[in-house]
C-alpha cells in the first residue's frame, strides 16, 4: 500500500488579510513534511471560483514550488481539468514540472464534474467529456512525437509544431484519472489509467468496482490506452486525521469530512457537486451517519494510529494499492495537519510496507 497526500486548499471563513497566502505556504510545508514522513505522492486538485471550498487554481505552480523543496516524493496533478486549458498549455506545463522535479511528475486528467467551473471557461456540461477526450488525445500525440503532427477534431484544429520542453519521463509521466462514481473504474482500466476513487461508501460496497478494474486492466488492449504504457494502480481518497488521542482524531477527521462533503454554510456549497441530486447524495454520506459510524464504515480515516491503520487496512483488503489522505479539510488547523502527517509516518505507514 502506497500513501498519497491530497491538497485542495480549503479556506473556510472568517479570513484575515493573510489567510489565503498562509494556506498556500502551509501547503508547501505540508508537502515537505509528507516526504519526510514517507508518503509516496503529493496530489493537488484543480479548482476554480470555489471561494472557501478550494483555492488550488494553479496546481502546476504549487507543484513546481514543492519540487524545489523535496527530492523523492512524486508530484501529481489530481487532476488537470482539461476543459479549462488549451492542449498545448497542458503538455508544456506537465513537461515543465517533470523537468523541475527531475522526473517526478504524475499526470492526472479529467473532464471535471462541476458545470460551474467548466462553463466559466466556455465549455458546456454537455461538451465537457468530448472536449476532454479530444484534448487528451492531442496531448498524448505531443508527448509521443518530437514534432507534433497536428490534430483536428470537433473542438480543436491544432497546427503541427515542436512542442517544448519535452518531459524527462519518456514518452510521458504516468497517467491517472479520478473516479467520482463506481462506473468510472472500469472505463479507466480500459484506457490503461491509474485511478483514484473516493471513500464515500464502505469499502465492501466499492469492492466490485475495484475487482472489475483489475480484471479489465489484465484484459485491456494497448490500442485503447491513452498513452504509450499502462499505469495499473487503484487508489482511493479519504478525509483523515491521525492524533495521539483516538477520540480527538476521530472528531477532527469527521468534522473535516462534514465540511468537505458540504455540511457547511459556504456561499458556493450548493454548486460543489453539480446537480441538486448530486449534492443531496454526497451530503447523505455524512449527514446520515454519526462520527462513530463514519469511522466504523471506513469512509473517514480518523483516530489514533491503531484506528487509522485498521480503517486503511479495510481499503487495502479490497484491492487498493494506494490510499490518498486529505487532512487540510474544513477548519482543521495547520498544526493539526503537520502532527497528523508526522504520526502517520511514524506509526501507520511502516505497518503497510
Amino acid at each position: 500500500m502506497k500513501f498519497g497526500y491530497m491538497i485542495q486548499l480549503q479556506i473556510p471563513k472568517p479570513w484575515t488579510d493573510t489567510t489565503e497566502s498562509e494556506a498556500h505556504l502551509n501547503a508547501v510545508e505540508q508537502a515537505v513534511q509528507a516526504e519526510e514522513a514517507g508518503f509516496d505522492r503529493i496530489w493537488i486538485t484543480e479548482q476554480h471560483f470555489y471561494v472557501e471550498i478550494g483555492h488550488s487554481a494553479a496546481p502546476d505552480m504549487m507543484l513546481a514550488a514543492m519540487s524545489q523543496r523535496t527530492k523523492r516524493i512524486r508530484l501529481g496533478f489530481g487532476v488537470v481539468v482539461m476543459p479549462c486549458h488549451h492542449p498545448f498549455h497542458v503538455a508544456e506545463r506537465v513537461s515543465t514540472l517533470d523537468i523541475l522535479s527531475e522526473g517526478r511528475a504524475e499526470f492526472g486528467f479529467g473532464r471535471g464534474t462541476a458545470e460551474y467551473i467548466t462553463e466559466g471557461f466556455g465549455v458546456s456540461a454537455e461538451d465537457a467529456r468530448a472536449y476532454a477526450d479530444e484534448s487528451v488525445e492531442a496531448v498524448m500525440s505531443m508527448f509521443e512525437h518530437e514534432t507534433f503532427p497536428g490534430y483536428k477534431g470537433k473542438f480543436f484544429d491544432l497546427p503541427s509544431r515542436k512542442v517544448v520542453p519535452r518531459p524527462v519521463q519518456a514518452p510521458h509521466p504516468p497517467l491517472w484519472t479520478a473516479a467520482s462514481n463506481l462506473e468510472s473504474w472500469e472505463r479507466a482500466a480500459k484506457r490503461g489509467l491509474g485511478v483514484i476513487g473516493v471513500t464515500r461508501l464502505p469499502p465492501e460496497e466499492a469492492k466490485p468496482a475495484v475487482e472489475a478494474y483489475w480484471r479489465e486492466i489484465k484484459a485491456s488492449n494497448p490500442d485503447d490506452w491513452d498513452g504509450k504504457y499502462a499505469n495499473p494502480s487503484a487508489g482511493a481518497f479519504a478525509i483523515a486525521c491521525c492524533h495521539d488521542d483516538d477520540a480527538v482524531g476521530r472528531e477532527i477527521a469527521a468534522a473535516g469530512a462534514r465540511w468537505y462533503y458540504g455540511q457547511n454554510d459556504a456561499e458556493l456549497n450548493r454548486l460543489r457537486f453539480g446537480s441538486a441530486a448530486g449534492i443531496k447524495g454526497v451530503l447523505a454520506t455524512v449527514k446520515d451517519r454519526t462520527d462513530q459510524e463514519l469511522i466504523d464504515d471506513a469512509m473517514v480515516v480518523g483516530g489514533d494510529a491503531d484506528t487509522c491503520s485498521r480503517v486503511i487496512e479495510r481499503w487495502a483488503n479490497i484491492g487498493l494499492d494506494q490510499i490518498v489522505l486529505m487532512m487540510q479539510a474544513g477548519h482543521t488547523t495547520h498544526d493539526q495537519v503537520m502532527r497528523s502527517i508526522e504520526l502517520i509516518g511514524e506509526k501507520v505507514i511502516p505497518r503497510f510496507q
